[in-house]
């Protein structure tokens, strides 16, 4: 919902001469990021409520990446708020979110949750992405930033406090 924030942020913070350049840079640290997050997870993630508490503990560490950008001294530090949120974040509650929705669901409604759950994170992106893009030309990039990283606490809390590690009935 925030990633068309970053490289404008990363260029107000002074970002080097070459934006492109260094912003590839910065993509390509951040899928080595994922990378090594996503291993550490395939490792662990069959136990019970661990996609549960995996999802939160990522949301938290975007919420802590988006803190991190938006309030970054230099071009540098954003690079890590940005790695933190783009290359563990969103890489890890992606994957843990479909894993999750596997294991609750029964193999004849799976395509359907799943498209569901498609619509209604593009229906998200498109709804949030207007009330962000009022925010960020009223208040500024920071605090539209720090709203979305009081956003992903809020799903991290929710996500964290739900009751929903019973045996599904689509686990194999």
């Amino acid at each position: 919902m925030t990633a068309w924030l970053f490289p404008r942020q990363l260029v107000n913070l002074g970002f080097p001469s070459d934006p492109v350049l260094w912003y590839t840079a910065v993509g390509i640290c951040s899928s080595v990021a994922g990378v090594v997050a996503l291993h550490l997870v395939q490792k662990r993630i069959d136990g019970a409520g661990v996609a549960r508490r995996t999802y939160a503990l990522t949301c938290f560490i975007g919420m802590l990446g988006l803190i991190v950008l938006a309030e970054a001294p230099s071009a540098l530090i954003g690079c890590a708020g940005v790695i933190l949120v783009s290359g563990i974040a969103f890489n890890v509650t992606r994957t843990v979110s479909v894993i999750w929705v596997n294991r609750r669901t029964t193999s004849e409604v799976r395509a359907t949750v799943h498209s569901l759950l498609d619509l209604a994170e593009s229906i998200g992106e498109i709804c949030g992405g207007v009330v962000l893009a009022i925010i960020a030309e009223a208040a500024g990039m920071s605090i539209t930033l720090l709203t979305s990283a009081a956003l992903m606490a809020f799903t991290a809390t929710i996500v964290a406090l739900s009751s929903a590690d019973q045996a599904s009935p689509g686990s194999s």
